[in-house]
This record gives structure tokens, sequence and C-alpha cells, in this order.
């Protein structure tokens, strides 16, 4: 059997890096996989010592035998999360097919490899699926939901997978964008599990913003490709401690995932999206009355501009 390579993004956190590969490497299949590391250079001389230390801990990483093959590319210059994720997942599915991509602060359960694998193949060739994610928000499941997976319109950035001829065609540089706000269907999909990524998505498009996953899920959603999820998550990020670029300090959602509960051996096969589970997602991901007026205003701005073009 063959298994998808993983992508691990890393920069300046040689901690979270030492937790998030310890992890990784308590994966059974992690002796099968081979590893592709990107590591991003320093914004300015000052922070160059701590870039250092993390690249010293990602070499010594390698040395450990944990994995089948480790491939580090450094780059010389500080390209940013979003164009390094973008290049780097590129070049690894562009070679392979598929790929599991990680940054430096998601630390996972043992099951995780073997959950991300079983997804991969059981979808490949399943066009309504368009990606697979690790983390799970700790949303409580109706008592009648059997399945051990959920399917939705929201994209998932820690930990998670894809295949190349769902990647390959992303609009990067949003040129349809304008299309996409004049198509009332396509927003209320945009919106569907969670309000909170339209302000992402317009910071992106007024050049405000630097998210690749915000575009990537924007593509997702055009081509009506969902994203499938474990019951119980497999990821718990340990960056949300104000150490990272676009980290925030934690909270009790994000602190509330278990990751005792996770499956070993969950039954992977598509389900449709869940009407209950979609409600218990747009009130974790949604930021009340005040978010929606914000995305509404977003949105009239917009169409006003598009009008007086």
């Amino acid at each position: 059997m063959t298994y998808a390579p993983v992508v691990l993004f890393v920069y300046n956190r040689a901690d979270h890096f030492a937790e998030t590969f310890a992890a990784l490497s308590a994966c059974p299949e992690a002796k099968e996989t081979d590893l592709y590391i990107f590591a991003d250079g320093a914004k300015s001389p000052a922070g160059q010592e701590k870039v250092d230390a993390c690249r010293r801990a990602v070499r010594e990483a390698a040395e450990t035998g944990a994995f089948k093959s480790v491939h580090i590319a450094e780059s010389p210059e500080n390209r940013g999360l979003a164009a390094s994720v973008i290049a780097g997942v590129t070049e690894v599915i562009e070679a392979c097919g598929s790929a599991v991509v990680l940054e430096d602060d998601c630390v996972c359960s043992p099951y995780f490899l073997r959950f991300m694998n079983a997804a991969l193949r059981a979808f490949a060739a399943d066009r309504r699926i368009g990606a697979v994610a690790g983390y799970a928000p700790p949303i409580e499941f109706p008592e009648t939901y059997r399945a051990d997976v959920f399917t939705c319109y929201r994209s998932c950035s820690w930990g998670w997978a894809t295949w190349r001829d769902r990647w390959e065609n992303v609009d990067w540089e949003l040129k349809d964008i304008d299309g996409f706000y004049r198509d009332k269907t396509l927003v209320k999909r945009f919106n569907a599990d969670g309000t909170d990524r339209f302000m992402r998505l317009y910071r992106q498009t007024t050049g405000d913003g630097s998210s690749w996953s915000v575009r990537f899920g924007l593509h997702l959603v055009k081509n009506d490709m969902l994203t499938v999820y474990p019951r119980y998550s497999l990821i718990r990020n340990i960056g949300c401690d104000n150490s990272g670029v676009h980290s925030k300090a934690v909270d009790e959602k994000t602190a509330a995932v278990d990751l005792s509960k996770a499956v070993a051996d969950p039954e992977v096969k598509f389900v449709a999206p869940d009407e209950a589970i979609r409600r218990r997602l747009r009130e974790f991901y949604s930021g009340g009355a005040f978010s929606d007026l914000k995305r509404f205003g977003a949105r009239t701005l917009v169409l006003m501009k598009e009008k007086r073009k």
C-alpha cells in the first residue's frame, strides 16, 4: 500500500515544530510516508535567530528515521505563509497526485495519517469531495447521527488533504471574484457553515489579506465540492497562543478539542451534509448579528463599486 506524502510548513517556532513532529512520527504509517518540509525565511535580521533554531530542529528531526524519507526546502527569503503553502503544495501534489498538509502548530492523533489516507483513497474519483479535513470543531452531534464522518462546504486549514485535480485550477488571483459576489446562490453556499470566512475573503479582495485557505475554500464552493471531516478531531492546534503571525490567543472552543475521542478505524464513506450539524457549525464559527452586518456591508460595497465601473 502506498501513502500520500505529507507536506509540513515551518517558520520560527522550534518548540511547536518539535511537538508537531513528535505526534506525526507516532502515526504507524509514518515509516512508509515521504515527508516534505518547507521552511520559510526570516522577515528581518532580528528574526533570523529563531528561524535558524527552527531549521536546526528540522534537520535534527530528519535524522531520526521516523519517516520513509525527509526532504527539506529552506527559503532564502520570507515568502509568507500563503505563498509558501501555494508553492509547496503545488510542487508536491503535481509530482505525487495528492498530499496531506500540516503547519508547524498542528498536533495530530496517532490515527491521523490512517484517516487521511483512507479518505484520499475513498474519494479520489468522487468529485463531490474536494478536500479532507483532519481537524473537527468540538460541536455536539445530534443523537440520531451515526456516521463517523460528516461533510460541509467549509474547508479546513488545520491538517488537511486534497488531490491534484482539485488543486490545480484554483483562481489564486481571484480574477472572477466579481462574479462570485453577484451570485447570491454561491454567496449563500459560502456562508452556509459559518459566516466568518466572508470577511477574510473580502479583505483578500481589497488587498488587505493573505489567506491561501479562503481562496481554496472559495474554489471548492464555486465547483460545488464538499470537505469531508472526521466526527472527532484528529488535530489539536497549539499555535493559538499569540506565538504565530496568523494565530490568536486560545479560546474555549479551540481548547475543547480532545484527541482521545478520535476513532481508530472510522467508516469512511460519503454522507450528505446534515442540516443539524450545519446549524451547529454556523453557531460555532459565526460571530452573531454584528458579524452578519459587516458581511452584508462588505458585499454591498463590492456590488456598488462594480456598478460604478
